[in-house]
């Protein structure tokens, strides 16, 4: 699996994206997810209407606000 890694804006905001793919059959979105979400808290429900939170989970994408989360989301699914 690679992590596609990128960088967005969304109303001004910078986020530090990862994008895994292709998904490897030992895991899978829902534990990556799983992990994310024991790690940095609750996802922000929809990046669209919450600039507030940590982290969120858009269009097969995991969006952090700071590039040291995405750093080590990185280091731990690499």
């Amino acid at each position: 699996m690679e992590l596609e890694l990128s960088e967005g804006g969304i109303h001004g905001a910078r986020y530090y994206i990862v994008r895994p793919w292709p998904w490897d059959s030992h895991i899978t979105w829902l534990t990556m997810e799983a992990w994310a979400i024991g790690t940095f808290g609750p996802d922000g429900g929809s990046i669209w209407n919450n600039l507030n939170s940590r982290w969120y989970m858009n269009n097969s994408k995991f969006w952090f606000r700071t590039e040291a989360d995405r750093t080590f989301f990185i280091l731990r699914w690499q």
